[in-house]
């Protein structure tokens, strides 16, 4: 059997094993395993793990984020440019003010 029938065969077997009996997935199991050449673990996890249909990724629950909004985004983006793509934990408020604006020297 190619590689690329290996592939198209368990789309075709998939409705039939997800819908049988447990006595009709035994007769289906040792059908794919004769015709791929699979273990019958394998070809277990195979079509358990099959996708027939992607579903569409559900919506985020909970709070809406705070900081996904193009008032805060921009100032930041300019901010971290400027600072020269600093990580993270460089770009407190601490060390921003230090970074961006360096202390001037005082002469005495």
């Amino acid at each position: 059997m190619s590689p690329r029938a290996k592939m198209e065969y368990p789309e075709s077997i998939f409705l039939r094993f997800k819908r049988a009996s447990k006595k009709q997935k035994g007769l289906i199991l040792n059908e794919f395993c004769l015709n791929c050449g699979y273990h019958r673990k394998h070809a277990v996890r195979l079509l358990n793990r099959f996708k027939h249909f992607t579903k569409p990724k559900p919506k985020k629950r909970g709070k809406p984020s705070i900081y996904n909004k193009p008032e805060i985004i921009e100032p930041l983006k300019r901010i971290w440019l400027e600072a020269n793509l600093l990580c993270s934990k460089l770009l407190n408020p601490n060390n921003a003010v230090s970074i961006i604006c360096p202390p001037v020297p005082v002469r005495v």
